[in-house]
């Protein structure tokens, strides 16, 4: 089932213009379908993380 990416960015209140979503959206589907195989493969024990962040490098 595809997801409504139009929805899911309003809903979180994304201020991403509606010419961009409608780029990204092939995009978000495709990384979507490449990361849901890879969790029907994951053991159910298995704990996804629900939410990554990943911090600015220092720079030295």
């Amino acid at each position: 089932m595809p997801k409504n990416w139009k929805l899911i960015a309003a809903g979180l209140n994304l201020d991403i213009p509606e010419s961009d979503l409608e780029k990204l959206q092939p995009v978000l589907d495709g990384l979507e379908a490449a990361l849901r195989s890879l969790v029907e493969t994951m053991p159910h024990q298995t704990e996804p993380a629900i939410r990554f962040q990943c911090d600015p490098e220092e720079h030295s």
